[in-house]
């Protein structure tokens, strides 16, 4: 429920910000070792934004994976777990992030 809420409370914000009526869209990425189940986070979403500019909106959720790679040879791995048969350690690189890519908005053209 909180990655949900911090994204409505920084949508709504930017949405603010815009004088936005109404968030069409939101595309988010969010890395796969943060463990986020999509369809979850997308129900919790639903339930906290009710009465607020992103309702409606239509979320767009992206896995993006963990780049492994050995600290001493640079190989790549599928898992951050174990040692490399070189004996170097696994270094992770991403798939812990939430970023907001993108938010699809209807806005007033005169400001008053």
């Amino acid at each position: 429920m909180s990655f949900a809420l911090t994204v409505l409370e920084n949508v709504v914000r930017i949405a603010e910000e815009k004088r936005a009526r109404t968030v069409t869209k939101i595309r988010l990425e969010i890395g796969e070792l943060l463990l986020i189940n999509p369809e979850q986070l997308e129900f919790c979403f639903r339930a906290i934004s009710r009465e607020t500019v992103a309702e409606d909106a239509e979320l767009d959720i992206s896995v993006v994976k963990a780049k492994v790679t050995c600290s001493n040879c640079g190989k790549e791995k599928p898992t951050p777990y174990g040692l490399c048969e070189c004996g170097g350690r696994m270094v992770v690189r991403g798939g812990k992030e939430i970023v907001l890519k993108s938010i699809v908005m209807e806005v007033d053209d005169a400001q008053g």
